[in-house]
């Protein structure tokens, strides 16, 4: 046999979950101090000081959708030196029919929209506009000849990391690329 007996009433889910400390670049032009301690209360507030795209402001952005609330620090360090990753998507063929191109930078989806007759390269502009239109990604774009060079915001082998995909849900999730055109991802 065996008896026990708690008292709950010391128990408190609301608990502090004391400070945390985030460390990575700033955009070259940000006002936040290289190498200093900031609080930082919010994700407005990070891509104010760091700079909208950077690594610093969207580790910020990644960290409060689990603690919005909690105490949280950066230090923003510098950049490393080299060239920025470049990923290359290259669009061919003549598009048949309208669709929308879905390309995923990290867990950001883009959506380019597609006009039955567009060409390669109105297909590549299309890209290029979307990805540009969202300040919060890790990369800005440009488009010469129906080719998308995707561009990452800092130096050095950071930008190698980040996933670029077409079309993740697929068929299924109603993700696939108009008829006629074709993407490589390089």
């Amino acid at each position: 046999m065996f008896y026990a007996e708690m008292d709950n009433s010391a128990a408190n889910t609301a608990r502090d979950s004391g400070a945390s400390l985030l460390i990575g670049h700033a955009s070259n032009d940000a006002s936040i101090a290289v190498n200093s301690l900031v609080l930082v209360s919010s994700v407005d507030y990070a891509r104010q000081i760091c700079g909208a795209g950077s690594q610093l402001a969207r580790m910020v952005g990644a960290y409060r959708k689990t603690d919005p609330f909690g105490e949280l620090y950066v230090i923003a360090v510098p950049e490393s030196t080299g060239a920025a990753a470049t990923v290359a998507l290259t669009v061919t063929g003549e598009a048949t029919e309208t669709g929308t191109v879905n390309v995923y930078t990290g867990r950001t989806r883009v959506q380019a929209p597609v006009t039955s007759g567009d060409d390669a390269a109105a297909v590549a502009v299309s890209i290029k506009d979307a990805v540009n239109a969202n300040p919060d990604l890790p990369f800005t774009a440009t488009s010469e000849a129906g080719v998308v060079t995707l561009t990452a915001r800092h130096k050095g082998l950071y930008g190698n990391e980040i996933p670029v995909t077409l079309n993740y849900y697929g068929f299924g999730g109603g993700e696939v690329l108009p008829a006629g055109v074709n993407i490589t991802v390089a």
